[in-house]
């Protein structure tokens, strides 16, 4: 007999017998039923498989319980499954199943005897980067309802999204490169790259880069020799710095409280696309990257190259989640000499752009990489909208003296493909004279 059966039958007989010891024979006719109540669920209990032993406790706990999801999004949505073998006697299992972005709902689901219990269910993934998918709780039902299990679980569904992204075509390098081998042409006479210049043949010249058209213009002494040089090439360095100090939606409505689907597209979704694209670019390239986080100092990948350093830094990015970790150090990452420095973040605070300036002032080349996405205020009161305009304008001012300290912007959008990006990438890549020419 379960408690609920135990505490009607004491009700019943305590009310019945205070009726009839005090004569009130309402008091009598309101136990009455109480014990009627109680005796029909003890008829009612569920019976063992033989029909000689009866089910006096509530359904015990199933066997085995198993959550298998989908390993990649379809149409922007993870399916699931939960399959449950229920004991004998259990009619029907109650669920509580809390999705991503959704509020939780009560499911009841019928039980067969010797069929487990199935439940199947697609979940939106509208941000990359590790979630919960679907948390689900559990009870056991039997009797008509008259027994019901505790709640056990929860079990869960936890993927990693990984970011849509697009290797980037155009490379801005470093100042110098340090690389004794690689891609890119340095400005040090070697093998391999463009033409550098002329000189006279110096021991450990190869003979096959005699100039005889020069030396023969040239050549003022019996057995004076000219060379054409080129230039050596080599790798590039690049460190990739993420913020995940916090994740901003379009809608800044939910800075506030974060509601991943009102939201839009956030902060950190940007980021680990720009993050991947870079990476993915130089390693191609055959460049060596790294990867650390400035919100989280011991995250760091260190500076590698090839294919297996490529799947593991986009490991490390897709798995990228907001820290909410407070400003504690003023220190900037350690940056390899000569390395390009590519900075994401929303610049909402002084943190990231002090640490900017001060790769700068270092001698990094430094791109700030800005990865807030475009506002949407409409449902904004007057007070948040105006907090709103002062956040920008303080925002706004950091990017101005990071400009005027020497770091350059990059602006990267939500499209994956942005031909306006790729036209300041390549902007970005053209040598510095280049670049000054340009813009006078």
């Amino acid at each position: 007999m379960t408690v609920g059966q135990t505490g009607a039958v004491i009700v019943g007989i305590v009310t019945v017998a205070a009726g009839i010891v005090s004569g009130h024979a309402d008091a009598v006719v309101m136990g009455l039923p109480l014990l009627i109540l109680a005796a029909w669920a003890w008829d009612r209990r569920p019976r063992a498989a033989s029909g000689e032993q009866a089910m006096d406790a509530a359904p015990s706990a199933p066997t085995t319980v198993e959550l298998i999801g989908d390993r990649t999004p379809r149409d922007g949505a993870l399916g699931y499954r939960l399959r449950l073998d229920a004991a004998p006697g259990v009619e029907a299992v109650q669920l509580r199943v809390l999705e991503l972005g959704v509020r939780p709902r009560v499911h009841v689901v019928a039980s067969s005897p010797g069929r487990p219990v199935e439940f199947r269910g697609r979940v939106r993934t509208p941000h990359s980067g590790p979630q919960r998918v679907v948390a689900i709780e559990w009870r056991l039902v039997a009797s008509g309802g008259a027994f019901l299990s505790d709640i056990d679980g929860p079990v869960s569904f936890d993927r990693t999204i990984t970011p849509a992204f697009a290797p980037i075509g155009a490379l801005p390098l470093p100042r110098r490169l340090t690389g004794m081998t690689g891609s890119h042409d340095s400005s040090r006479p070697g093998d391999g790259g463009d033409f550098h210049d002329i000189d006279r043949f110096r021991p450990g010249d190869r003979l096959r880069r005699i100039d005889w058209k020069t030396t023969a213009r040239l050549a003022r002494d019996p057995g004076e020799l000219y060379v054409r040089r080129t230039r050596a090439q080599a790798d590039a360095t690049v460190f990739v710095i993420i913020d995940s100090a916090d994740d901003v939606g379009e809608n800044v409505d939910t800075w506030a409280v974060f509601n991943p689907v009102e939201s839009g597209t956030t902060s950190l979704d940007v980021t680990r696309s720009a993050a991947s694209s870079i990476a993915a670019g130089y390693l191609r390239q055959g460049d060596r990257v790294a990867l650390t986080d400035l919100a989280v100092p011991g995250r760091v990948v260190r500076p590698g190259a090839g294919t297996r350093h490529l799947d593991r830094l986009l490991r490390s990015i897709a798995a990228t989640a907001p820290s909410g970790a407070q400003r504690t150090t003023r220190r900037a990452p350690l940056v390899t000499p000569g390395a390009a420095v590519f900075l994401l973040s929303t610049f909402l605070d002084d943190h990231p752009a002090v640490a900017a300036l001060q790769f700068a002032a270092s001698g990094h080349r430094v791109i700030a990489v800005d990865v807030l996405p475009p506002a949407r205020t409409d449902t904004l009161t007057t007070e948040r909208r105006i907090a709103h305009r002062l956040i920008m304008m303080d925002r706004a001012n950091r990017l101005t003296a990071l400009a005027r300290g020497g770091v350059e912007l990059l602006p990267w959008g939500l499209d994956v493909i942005d031909a306006e990006r790729e036209a300041m990438l390549l902007s970005l890549s053209r040598p510095r004279q280049q670049r000054a020419g340009a813009v006078r």
